[in-house]
C-alpha cells in the first residue's frame, strides 16, 4: 500500500478544477450561447480526463500494481475516467445535450472521494461500488439493446411494407429513416455501457472478486458479452461501412439482444467457480 504523494494530489486538484471549469461553462450557455463556451467546455473536460489518467498512472507505477479495486485512490479515479469517457464518446458518436449535466458532478464527487479516502485499502464501500457499476451498467446496456432491437424489428417490418407491391396492414411505424435513428441513439447509449461493465467485469476477474473462478475467460457468460460488444460494434460504426446501413443494422440489433439473453441466461445456470 503506497499513499498518494503530494504532487499526485496537486494533479487530482487540476483535475477537478478542470472538469468544475468545463461544468460551469457548459451551464452558462443556458443563458448565453457562445462557439467559445462550447469549445472550452470541451477543452476542459479532455485535460480534466488527461489529468485525471496522468495521476492514475503516476500513482499505478509508484505502488507497482495497475487493479484499482486494491487502492482506494485508484478505485475512484477509476471510476470518474469511466464516467467521463463514456460523456466523452456519447458526445462525439450521438451528442445528448445535457448529458454532462447530470454526470459530472458524480465525476467531480469521485475525484474529491479520492482525495479525501485514498490513504487507506478499499473498505466495503468501494468493494460494492464498483459492483455496483458493473451491475447498473451491463444492465442498463441490457435495457439500451432491448430497446434498439425492438426498434429493428420495426425497421424490417415498414421495410418490407416498402418493398411490397401491396402494403400490408397495420399500424404507422413511422419512416425508415426516423427508426434507423431512434436504433442508432439506444446502440450507442447501449454500447457504451456494455463497455463500462466489460471493463469493470474484466478489473473485478482479474483481482478474483468474482463467482467465474480461475478460467473466467472461458465462461459462456464473457464469450457471449464480448460477442454481444462486437456485433453492436458493427451496428455503431456502420457509417464508416455503409453495407452495414439500414436492413443489415437493424438485423443485426435483434441478434446483438438475442445474444445478450443468451449471456443472461448463461449467467443464471452456469456454476459458481472460487475466487
Amino acid at each position: 500500500m503506497r499513499e498518494p504523494s503530494t504532487g499526485q494530489l496537486l494533479l487530482l486538484g487540476v483535475s477537478i478544477a478542470l472538469f468544475v471549469i468545463g461544468g460551469a461553462l457548459s451551464l452558462a450557455r443556458l443563458r448565453v450561447q457562445r462557439g467559445w463556451m462550447r469549445q472550452g467546455a470541451r477543452l476542459c473536460l479532455l485535460l480534466g480526463l488527461l489529468a485525471a489518467a496522468a495521476t492514475l498512472v503516476w500513482h499505478s507505477l509508484s505502488r507497482g500494481s495497475w487493479l484499482p479495486i486494491e487502492d482506494n485512490f485508484d478505485a475512484f479515479i477509476w471510476l470518474a475516467i469511466l464516467l467521463t469517457v463514456f460523456v466523452i464518446y456519447v458526445g462525439r458518436v450521438r451528442p445528448l445535450p445535457g448529458l454532462d449535466w447530470f454526470i459530472m458532478p458524480a465525476v467531480v464527487l469521485l475525484l474529491i472521494f479520492a482525495g479525501l479516502f485514498g490513504k487507506g485499502r478499499p473498505h466495503e464501500y468501494v468493494e460494492s461500488t464498483w459492483h455496483w457499476s458493473h451491475r447498473v451498467s451491463a444492465y442498463g446496456g441490457a435495457v439500451a439493446f432491448a430497446v434498439a432491437a425492438a426498434v429493428g424489428a420495426m425497421y424490417l417490418i415498414v421495410n418490407r411494407r416498402l418493398r411490397s407491391k401491396n402494403a400490408s396492414p397495420g399500424p404507422d411505424l413511422g419512416s425508415l429513416e426516423r427508426l434507423e435513428h431512434l436504433t442508432r441513439a439506444s446502440v450507442t447509449l447501449g454500447f457504451a455501457l456494455l463497455t463500462i461493465g466489460l471493463v469493470t467485469g474484466l478489473v473485478r476477474a482479474l483481482h478474483r472478486s468474482t463467482t467465474l473462478g480461475t478460467h473466467w475467460f472461458t465462461s459462456p457468460k464473457v464469450i457471449l458479452a464480448c460477442a454481444v460488444w462486437i456485433v453492436y460494434a458493427l451496428v455503431l460504426h456502420a457509417p464508416i461501412n455503409p453495407s452495414f446501413r439500414g436492413r443489415k443494422a437493424a438485423i443485426l440489433s435483434i441478434v446483438g439482444f438475442l445474444l445478450m439473453l443468451g449471456s443472461m441466461v448463461a449467467a443464471q445456470f452456469m456454476k459458481e467457480g472460487t475466487n
